[in-house]
């Protein structure tokens, strides 16, 4: 028999009902970014794409896809201050990021498009931010 102690933590940890495991198109909020000129600090090697953020049991993620010179979208890339999380989400997507001799550098690069994507979160569902405005 399971305690009552028990079950209100189960119940206090369990995803709320409007909390869902995987977000739909809608649940998305979507904003273009684009390499400025003479950016030094631009992570990725396409210059231009969207950063994606959607609700998922009570965590912000973060996404970046990209547009490639042909104007096509790729498929998207997880953006994580965990960068452990990040090699396994986007495993075998390599030629995502510009080179880079570290992780710290690499994540130095990330941390503002993280910090934007999460920022992007706090939009209403569905919503679409022009271009720098967060």
């Amino acid at each position: 028999m399971i305690s009552q102690a028990l079950l209100a933590a189960m119940f206090a940890t369990a995803p709320a009902a409007s909390e869902k495991l995987v977000p739909e198109v809608g649940d998305f909020r979507i904003q273009t970014i684009r390499k400025a000129h003479g950016e030094e600090s631009w992570p990725f090697v396409e210059r231009e794409g969207m950063l994606l953020c959607a609700p998922v049991t009570g965590d912000k993620l973060v996404y970046f896809v990209a547009e490639n010179e042909d104007g096509e979208q790729e498929p998207p890339v997880l953006l994580d201050v965990n960068p452990m999380m990040m090699a396994v989400i986007n495993l075998g997507r390599t030629k995502v990021f510009r080179a880079f001799t570290s992780i710290d550098e690499l994540m130095n690069r990330l941390y503002p498009y993280i910090t934007m994507g999460k920022r992007l979160c706090d939009q209403p569902a569905g919503t679409i931010v022009p271009e720098s405005s967060l």
